[in-house]
This record gives C-alpha cells, structure tokens and sequence, in this order.
C-alpha cells in the first residue's frame, strides 16, 4: 500500500506462542513495538532508542485486531504508516503480514513525543513533521476496529470504585527491569503480557475453562481485539494488582475490561478493553454460545463497569 514502510520482518518462533498453539498476544505487541522503532528511525528519529538519549516515544494508546493466527515458524513482516501527525503526538498504522498476504494482525497506535529528563512530552522536530508527509496515509480499512469504538476517553477506575462495584484482584505482581524499555517505564507488551499470564484465575469471565469435559474437548478460548490505554506510567518495581470484569456478551463475543491498577496508591495504571471468544483448537474457529450460556455470563457481568 503507498505510504506503507517496511518496518519489521522476522518470524513466529515457538516460544513466543502460548497453550493454544498460536503466538501469544504479548508478542505480538513486541513485534509491533520493533515496527514502531522502525518507523521512528526512518523519520528522522535516529537517537530515540540509543542509550544516554535524552528525548524518545512512549505508547498511550494501542488497539490490536488478532486476524489470522501465526504459528511456530511463520514468516511475518509489519509494513507501517502515520494516520494523523499532531504537535507532539502521532497515531499510527501497523499491519502485520504472513508471507502468502492474509493479514495476521493490525493496531493503531497514539505514541507521544517524550523528553525524558523533564518527564514530559514536547513538539515534533522539523525533520520529523517534513518526513511525516511521505508516510502518512488514511485509516486502512483492514485496521480498522470491530467491536472497540476508538473515540471514547477510558476512565481508568481506581481500586476503591472497582472494590465497591465487587471486584477483587486475581492477579498481582510487580514489574521488572525486563518489561521495561528506553524510556525506564513498562512497555504495552509488558501489560499485554501480565494480562494473559492472570487470565487463568478469571472465573466470571471464563467458566468454560473450569469445566474439565470443556478442556478435553480441545475446547478453548482466544482473544480476538483489544484497546490499552495508559493513565500512569508504572516503572520497574511498580506493583500491581489486576481487576477483570465481564462487562457484556453476546452469541459471538463477550466483552472485559482488564484494570491494572496500583495497590499502594489506588490509582489505575492502565485499562484494556477486551474481545474474546470461546474458541475450538480442533478447528481453529470460533464457537458460538447459546443463550443459556449468554444469560449465565450476564449474570456475572458488570455493564456499567466500563474502561
């Protein structure tokens, strides 16, 4: 597509996937983070992911849309673009390709212009706003969302209002140096990936996965599209408590939004707003719920407990 830049190519490794046999959410956002650094250096951005750099990018806003899974040993490349240059923001395109074209994944992204030794964003140079120009194209309808308006600001509840609303943390942890990048604050990857290793304790969300004859099916579940939005910045050493709550389904899709907020002070680190649905390993294809199970699930959900 014109004004679409190579930014990334490699491969799906088998590490990299989960018990689902597909490359894990969490590397996917990485793949995408090396396609952002990608696209800075081609403008003009040079010194923003070199040490000692005194100004750099930091990610506020990303949305994924999962489109074919990618398997160990899959060629990938990420092909990028701007959307919409701002004084001191930028939003971005990414698209993640296999090798015979189908689309594996896209996200859009808000990434802020950040000086880091006064911890505060500042004006694109020149360069950047001149270069901006080559690559910048209207929103590719393969990226665009399904189920996650982009328009609408997420709160980012603190742990009281969610404690009040009946939630309770099910998982807990704090960051480490290794989830963080040049900036020294935890990266979209690494709240990606904190997500998918607590998701497992989520009951209300997925009781099928408690179900042993569910699981001896070959009967799982997989996450179809996503939206993280950043209200603070948690750096290493920053703990966290994770906060789900099912806020809507239907006979395709249930919808959550994932709170990571801090234990200590209360405040949200940040919110991802979620699309799943169960999912069968034998075909690889979604499965759609009864409306029994839609009416069970909504029981447990929280619809006024939005991002």
């Amino acid at each position: 597509m014109d004004g679409f830049v190579l930014t990334w190519a490699g491969e799906c490794s088998s590490w990299e996937c989960d018990d689902l046999g597909h490359l894990n959410m969490r590397y996917y956002v990485r793949k995408f983070g090396q396609a952002r650094a990608g696209l800075f250096v081609r403008l003009g951005l040079t010194h923003a992911y070199k040490p000692g750099t005194s100004s750099t990018v930091r990610v506020r806003d990303f949305h994924i849309r999962y489109q074919a899974e990618a398997h160990p040993g899959n060629p990938l490349k990420v092909m990028s673009a701007i959307l919409q240059l701002h004084e001191d923001t930028v939003q971005l395109c990414h698209i993640m390709y296999h090798e015979d074209g189908r689309v594996a994944a896209s996200a859009v992204e808000t990434v802020e212009h950040f000086y880091l030794t006064a911890h505060r964003t500042f004006a694109w140079p020149k360069r950047v706003q001149l270069s901006a120009k080559t690559f910048t194209v209207p929103m590719p309808d393969v990226a665009k969302p399904r189920n996650i308006d982009l328009s609408v600001a997420h709160i980012g509840r603190t742990a009281q209002v969610l404690r009040d609303a009946g939630l309770c943390p099910v998982g807990t942890g704090v960051f480490e140096a290794s989830e963080t990048d040049i900036t020294e604050y935890v990266t979209a990857g690494a709240i990606f990936g904190r997500t998918t290793s607590s998701i497992a304790w989520f009951r209300d969300g997925w009781p099928e996965l408690y179900d042993h004859a569910y699981r001896e099916a070959n009967l799982s579940a997989t996450l179809l599209e996503a939206r993280l939005v950043f209200h603070n910045h948690p750096q290493q050493g920053d703990a966290y408590d994770y906060m789900p709550v099912l806020v809507g389904a239907d006979a395709y899709t249930r919808r959550f939004v994932h709170n990571l907020v801090d234990p200590i002070s209360g405040e949200s680190w940040a919110t991802m707003e979620a699309c799943g649905c169960k999912f069968d390993l034998n075909t690889r294809r979604l499965i759609k719920m009864t409306e029994a199970d839609i009416a069970s699930l909504m029981a447990a959900a929280k619809p006024d407990l939005t991002p």
